[in-house]
């Protein structure tokens, strides 16, 4: 970057999108939020939109070269994190997407993800923008804790912030500004990117409220895991609700998931199984190939297949639970679980599959006393899985359990003994 005066940056960066802002805080979302009649769908949905932005900002730190931008990206404790935690106070409330909201905030994350392709010192204007909200949520705070009887640990954690530490982190954020030096050319592109990301707001609020009608809304897989990108999900409420619980039948079965993965994998857990619920229209060989497809990736990437044939018989128990009409369609995810069984089984028999998980549970002191239980059919699994041509599927999970950090020299050991013999044993 050539030589320019830094002041001139966040001169023209107030001065450009004040008028901007103030046209925003009119919207009819604000106006009602400081009335106290907005509605909750319009709330947890802005939180979707901003976990969109955030998300996609966040994640392209990772492809930012030029330092000064990587640090003013990186100041402060992450927003999305912050956006994550209040979703996760909703997610049993069955809220669905507002279209046209959602549509706006793919279309925002768009412009973010292009700009960091072609332009990512133009990014700042959006980091601005974005971080700027620290300044602007505090003066909603009350009105948010008011209208949806929340606080920063129960669902307005992004409308908290950093508390008190508020004016020292967004000073640092300007420290961090002021120490760039885009030149005049530079400023011109990170001052329309500021715009274009306020007229993005603009758009996104535009649709929050007031609420459309109910076939505007529906749900989608970001409801779930503002992660998950795009793909199907169930459009009745109940089928959600049975593939979260399903989902949570399956972690419950392998505490590894959670001590693995953590929220993280939580939240793909359930927008996962949303998504295996829709696979209940297709044919039963459409539905194998589909699961077939999935079960390689997860073994691929530390998930041996054997949870995804646990995820399919849990999802179908909870599914006839939820709407008992629909069994005949529902019965035919029993279909790929069975196939996703007797693949497993063809590369490791039953009997001694299940001598190796046995001796694995003596070994390991009932798997330390049932914290990581199911770990022994995870590491056998992984060895039929690897059997099956998914060449990574054992080291993905070796790894990760043979971690001195982790674990003791005995448990490993017997990680390391399990799997040899498996692979001796393995057809």
């Amino acid at each position: 970057m050539q030589q320019h005066n830094p002041a001139i940056l966040m001169s023209r960066l107030k001065q450009e999108t004040e008028g901007l802002h103030a046209r925003l805080e009119k919207l009819p979302y604000f106006i009602a939020l400081a009335d106290g009649v907005l509605p909750l769908a319009a709330y947890v949905n802005q939180l979707r939109a901003f976990a969109m932005a955030f998300g996609t900002l966040e994640h392209e730190t990772a492809t930012i070269t030029e330092p000064s931008v990587r640090a003013i990206l990186e100041a402060g404790e992450s927003r999305f994190n912050h956006l994550l935690r209040d979703l996760s106070c909703f997610g049993d409330k069955m809220i669905p997407e507002i279209l046209d909201a959602k549509t706006q905030a793919d279309a925002m994350a768009a412009k973010i993800r292009l700009r960091g392709i072609e332009d990512s010192v133009s990014l700042i204007g959006y980091i601005y923008v974005l971080k700027g909200t620290i300044l602007g949520n505090r003066v909603h705070l009350p009105d948010v804790q008011h209208t949806f009887n929340v606080d920063s640990s129960n669902g307005a954690a992004f409308f908290f912030g950093y508390g008190a530490r508020t004016e020292e982190i967004w000073t640092a954020f300007v420290s961090h500004m002021s120490r760039l030096n885009p030149g005049g050319e530079a400023t011109e592109r990170i001052v329309a990117a500021a715009c274009e990301a306020f007229d993005c707001l603009e758009r996104i609020h535009t649709a929050l409220f007031p609420l459309p009608t109910a076939e505007c809304m529906t749900f989608a897989s970001t409801s779930i895991n503002p992660e998950a990108g795009n793909h199907a999900v169930p459009v009745d409420a109940r089928e959600i609700s049975a593939a979260i619980a399903a989902g949570r039948l399956c972690r419950e079965e392998f505490p590894y998931f959670d001590e693995r993965y953590g929220e993280r994998g939580k939240r793909f857990t359930d927008s996962d199984a949303a998504w295996l619920a829709t696979l209940a229209k297709l044919t039963i060989p459409l539905i194998i190939s589909q699961v077939a497809w999935l079960g390689g990736v997860l073994a691929s990437r530390g998930m041996p297949r054997i949870t995804l044939e646990r995820q399919l018989f849990c999802l179908h128990k909870e599914l006839i639970k939820a709407i008992p009409d629909n069994r005949t369609e529902y019965d035919k995810l029993t279909e790929a679980a069975s196939w996703l069984k007797t693949e497993r089984l063809r590369h490791v028999p039953s009997e001694i599959f299940e001598s190796l998980c046995h001796s694995f549970v003596a070994k390991t002191e009932n798997e330390s006393d049932g914290k990581m239980k199911g770990t022994g059919s995870l590491i056998v699994s992984a060895v039929s899985d690897e059997k099956a041509g998914i060449m990574t599927a054992v080291q993905s999970i070796e790894a990760w359990l043979t971690d001195t950090e982790r674990f003791s020299a005995a448990w490993i050991a017997t990680v390391k003994d399990t799997i040899a013999q498996a692979r001796s044993a393995a057809i």
